[in-house]
């Protein structure tokens, strides 16, 4: 299971002279086999194209080597799509010149795709996660606060406190009787919803040190918080400067993955509307000469100086480009005259390689969110100087 950025790192880091081997596939064990389950008939052609385009090299050798390569990874292909074992978004990395093997799963799908480049082929992979990365879902009721956790398709409770209202030290509240006149008594219940609030805020504010740590440990991207505003508002304000999105919905007796399900329609919106915002901070910087950059030209030349700490690619997008004996990027068209660059079609994914390598962070623009970046290639970064 992929918990952060670190292992995409660890595995655009996996290069081999011959080349490395990439497959995907959407698996879904919910649904009953057939004697071939659909995903592995999807898997098989890319694998029979992946072997026609290698079939084709005039290296012979080099031809020789992947094919018996493909051959060999055989019980690895049939267990990566065996109905029988967990995970929705499987993944396997395998270079040639060595028997490692590389897995990892999802409980997302990821497509697909049979690769074979010079290193391990990662989008589809940084794709899947954009959509489902750590956030925090704090259940929030006058009752108390539940904590769920929910990343790549998992979902589970992590955090649970109950706001007890202690009230033995209170002057013991009469309801109206011959001494006490109607307002008299309705002062008195005033003052004891007063001090209830006070209590549940204090209560709030004890819970929020728990919130704010738990999005440090497990690396939130998003904080939800769910339930009436009235209380949700109170949580905000005691998790400042954190920014938590309220959602106004009220949630009783639901499991953890009941919860996301319920508020997933949300927990999107609050993901492209944090795509969008990246996005304007990433215009106001590079249209105020700042620590921004917009399109493919200028972001590649900044990527290529180790300038870039937040790249930010459309998820449709598809470039084309070239690369230079000493490892520069290039826009296609506009490769440097006395430079010899080999042809890259496809320079999304050598970007988000040269990214990773830097320890720079990378995000996929959800379709909605990237059309911000129509008029710049769909590329845009935030830069650390």
């Amino acid at each position: 299971m992929i918990r952060d950025h670190a292992f995409l790192r660890e595995l655009v880091a996996v290069k081999d002279e011959v080349g490395v081997v990439s497959l995907y596939v959407t698996a879904d064990p919910r649904l009953e086999a057939s004697v071939k389950p659909g995903w592995e008939i999807l898997l098989r052609n890319e694998l029979d194209s992946l072997r026609e385009q290698v079939s084709g090299w005039p290296d012979r050798m080099r031809r020789a080597t992947v094919l018996e390569h493909l051959e060999g990874l055989e019980p690895d292909i049939e267990q990566l799509v065996d109905p029988s074992l967990s995970g929705l978004g499987r993944a396997l990395f395998a270079p040639v010149c060595t028997d490692e093997v590389h897995r990892t799963t999802l409980q997302v799908p990821v497509g697909t795709s049979a690769v074979f480049e010079s290193t391990a082929y990662v989008r589809p992979m940084i794709s899947a996660m954009a959509t489902s990365a750590p956030a925090g879902i704090a259940v929030v009721s006058r009752d108390g606060v539940r904590l769920i956790d929910h990343r790549y398709g998992q979902t589970e409770d992590v955090y649970e406190s109950t706001f007890a209202l202690d009230t033995d030290d209170w002057r013991r509240m009469r309801g109206p009787g011959a001494s006490n006149t109607a307002q008299q008594s309705s002062m008195q219940v005033d003052k004891f919803q007063r001090r209830v609030e006070e209590n549940l805020t204090r209560y709030l504010h004890s819970v929020a040190p728990e919130i704010s740590g738990r999005v440090l440990s497990l690396h939130w991207t998003d904080v939800l918080l769910v339930g009436d505003p009235k209380v949700t508002a109170k949580l905000a304000e005691a998790l400042h400067p954190l920014e938590a999105v309220q959602i106004d919905k009220i949630i009783d007796g639901l499991t953890a993955p009941e919860v996301v399900t319920y508020i997933s329609d949300a927990l999107t919106h609050v993901r492209v509307r944090r795509d969008v915002s990246l996005i304007e901070r990433a215009k106001d910087a590079a249209l105020a000469g700042g620590r921004g950059s917009l399109g493919l030209g200028q972001t590649l030349s900044l990527l290529n100086e180790g300038r870039v700490d937040c790249l930010l690619l459309d998820e449709t997008g598809a470039w084309r480009g070239g690369r230079g004996p000493d490892g520069r990027l290039y826009p296609a068209g506009q490769v440097p005259p006395a430079v010899e660059a080999v042809d890259e079609p496809d320079l999304g994914e050598r970007m988000i390689e040269r990214a990773l390598e830097s320890s720079a962070e990378v995000t996929i623009l959800q379709r909605e969110a990237a059309a911000e970046l129509a008029e710049h290639d769909g590329v845009a970064a935030l830069l650390r100087w």
